[in-house]
């Protein structure tokens, strides 16, 4: 069976995260179920943007530093890393304008930044949409790498978690080659590519404050005050999607990963410890609205080649919130948006990646539905 535990955890008190920490670890065997001492150990953080931690946008900085304490404890050298930024405006790394590089530095651990750390290619065994990728050095030269993702929405896996946290091991270049596949399946497909040639040995989610609705950016900020942790990633988001609503295989990354045996056997081989899922299960969680269109998402494919777009959503900009950065046109992997001064979307190239409103640092990238669809609820 693979373990998957689930504590409740009140608030971001780094010392009541910690032991909650400790608790969801203890409960699926332990600490020393993955580490010796002496091993470098990478802590894969989700960190998307300079956003605060009230936002649910990045994994917090108090319970990232209470997993660094945890590894310290047990003797391991913990490496805090993603592939972060450095905003314009202010000229630092998203490290350190979330916090997170000062309690981590505190805590006894080391900040990684895969932008500078450099990547290296590797091939994929089996892959489906990537038979090779850039993959960030530390993750090839840790001893052991462990997931601390953030439990969110997403518009295209509608998931982001223990398996999709790390898309953000290789670099946008790649990433952007992912966005371009247009389809949900194909992009999670990709995903799990990435996830393929990283193999964690244990993850542990931040599900004290979640993010529902339109994630991974902005998305409604929702407290569920929970921990999870497992050996197993795969086997982790199968028991955060049911907490949230979702049936397991309806997350594409999940299902893909299931069927190429990165995860267990069955749904059935995953066993809760700790508190039960109808305990903590939040049914009313709000899902993103491209989850709420799988009907809408077959009529896209049937009626788009003549023309007809009543169905998509889209995006759209908010002048008043832009700052002209061109962030989003850098990073439109179908070359759709011009600036004029403001980002203008020539739809007929767009392919509903979503990169420009994920990416915008400001907000000022919406999703947009016909405004029938919306009024009405169609689909």
């Amino acid at each position: 069976m693979s373990l998957v535990s689930i504590v409740k955890c009140g608030s971001y008190n780094i010392d009541e995260v910690y032991e909650c920490v400790r608790e969801a670890v203890d409960l699926v065997g332990g600490i020393k179920e993955f580490l010796r001492p002496g091993q470098n150990v990478l802590l894969k953080i989700n960190l998307l943007s300079a956003t605060p931690p009230e936002k649910a946008v990045n994994t917090h900085p108090s319970f990232i530093g209470a997993c660094v304490r945890l590894i310290k404890e047990a003797g391991g050298n913990p490496w805090v890393g993603d592939t972060a930024p450095t905003d314009r405006l202010k000229g630092k790394d998203v490290f350190d304008i979330t916090g997170i590089r000062e309690i981590v530095e505190k805590e006894g651990g080391e900040i990684i930044n895969f932008s500078r750390s450099g990547f290296k290619k590797v091939k994929v065994p089996y892959g489906k949409e990537f038979k090779e990728v850039y993959l960030a050095k530390p993750c090839l030269e840790a001893n052991v790498i462990v997931s601390l993702p953030k439990l969110k929405t997403h518009q295209l896996t509608f998931l982001t978690g223990a398996v999709k946290n790390f898309f953000g091991c290789i670099p946008s270049s790649d990433r952007l080659r992912a966005h371009s596949l247009a389809k949900e399946e194909r992009f999670s497909q990709a995903v799990v590519d990435v996830y393929s040639v990283c193999k964690p040995s244990f993850a542990i989610m931040d599900a004290i404050l979640a993010m529902e609705k339109d994630g991974p950016s902005y998305g409604d900020p929702v407290k569920l005050g929970l921990l999870l942790a497992s050996l197993d990633s795969v086997s982790l988001d199968i028991v955060a999607s049911q907490i949230i609503g979702f049936n397991p295989l309806e997350i594409l990354t999940t299902r893909d990963a299931l069927e190429r045996g990165l995860g267990p056997s069955s749904l059935e081989e995953v066993k809760v410890v700790g508190c039960r899922i109808d305990e903590v299960k939040r049914p009313d969680f709000k899902k993103p609205a491209t989850y709420r269109g799988r009907i809408r998402r077959t009529l896209i494919r049937i009626f788009t080649p003549f023309g007809v777009r009543f169905f998509r959503n889209f995006p759209a900009v908010k002048s008043s919130e832009c700052r002209m950065c061109n962030i989003c046109k850098e990073n439109c992997p179908a070359g759709a948006i011009k600036m004029n001064p403001y980002p203008e979307f020539d739809y007929k190239k767009c392919i509903m990646c979503f990169c420009c409103y994920e990416l915008c640092p400001y907000g000022a990238i919406y999703i947009k539905r016909n405004w029938l669809v919306e009024r009405f609820g169609l689909f």
